[in-house]
């Protein structure tokens, strides 16, 4: 059993995080230590991002948006078509 405690991180400590680990020459074990947290975990938001979102969802969400902004889309036309009609 890890002997780490879990607990949640702000998306502003998650930034800060990430930042330190690009920009000051530290090692993603010496930052994760100082943190209290486990690499794997550091590694973990470096891949995913601070938003967690994965490329699956990602790619699922991407999916779902165009398709309702094709609905968006017929819907606008046929409110253009119905506003013409009425206003003949």
């Amino acid at each position: 059993m890890s002997d780490k405690k879990q607990y949640k991180v702000s998306l502003d400590l998650k930034n800060q995080i990430l930042e330190r680990v690009k920009t000051s020459g530290k090692t993603v074990k010496e930052i994760a230590e100082e943190h209290g947290l486990s690499t794997t975990c550091i590694y973990a938001w470096l891949r995913t991002g601070v938003t967690g979102v994965s490329s699956r969802d990602l790619i699922r969400l991407e999916k779902e948006n165009r398709e309702l902004k094709q609905i968006i889309g017929e819907l606008t036309v046929q409110l253009g078509v119905g506003q013409k009609r009425g206003s003949r």
